[in-house]
């Protein structure tokens, strides 16, 4: 559109230039018209000419400085749409990072079962808010029944507290002999100190 618009000026200017040398041919050929007039209006059709010649240029300028700043600005929109796109990357990684799971957790280090061996003078095993009587008698049996007891004599018995000393022909955990004694009478057996190097052991029946 722009070139077919300095086209348009350009012949404009052309037929213009064209009708100045014929008008002055014409006046030339008629004898009423003074030699002064004509150059008169030779002068003023020239001039108008420039003005025009001069326009068209000063637009083409212009045009070009226009053509220059939108070029910027074009630029300018591209670096900033890089811009937010990188910002929009980042932005939808953060919230994938906040929106999943946390990071499991480094698996606990496994501590070792305290472990009560064979051998010496035996476990001395407490035994606290043992029910009653018939209730002990029936855990010494259930100790007795164990694989890994070689026999389990009772010491002491007074208040509800009571002392068992019992062998083993096997090692056994503190675990392992709860959970036993807890299957075998029906109540529940709970540690509350298990020192293997002094073999000595403490449960507590909590119903």
């Amino acid at each position: 559109m722009t070139q077919n618009h300095d086209d348009a000026v350009s012949r404009a200017a052309g037929l213009l230039a064209q009708a100045l040398n014929e008008l002055y041919q014409a006046a030339a050929a008629e004898a009423g018209v003074s030699r002064e007039d004509l150059a008169e209006s030779r002068a003023a059709l020239q001039a108008l000419a420039q003005r025009l010649e001069q326009q068209l240029a000063e637009e083409k300028l212009q045009r070009a400085q226009l053509a220059g700043q939108l070029t910027n600005l074009a630029g300018s929109l591209d670096r900033l749409v890089n811009h937010l796109h990188g910002l929009s990357q980042l932005m939808a990684e953060l919230l994938e990072r906040l929106a999943s799971p946390a990071e499991t957790a480094a698996p606990e280090i496994a501590i070792a079962e305290p472990t009560f061996q064979p051998g010496g003078e035996g476990i001395s095993l407490n035994l606290s808010s043992v029910p009653g009587f018939q209730a002990l008698m029936d855990i010494q049996k259930a100790l007795i029944a164990l694989d890994q007891v070689a026999g389990a004599s009772v010491e002491r018995f007074q208040e509800g507290d009571s002392r068992v000393l019992v062998q083993l022909r096997s090692p056994l955990t503190a675990a392992d002999l709860a959970a036993a004694l807890t299957r075998a009478t029906g109540h529940q057996f709970a540690v509350e100190e298990a020192r293997p190097e002094l073999m000595r052991l403490r449960l507590k029946i909590l119903s």
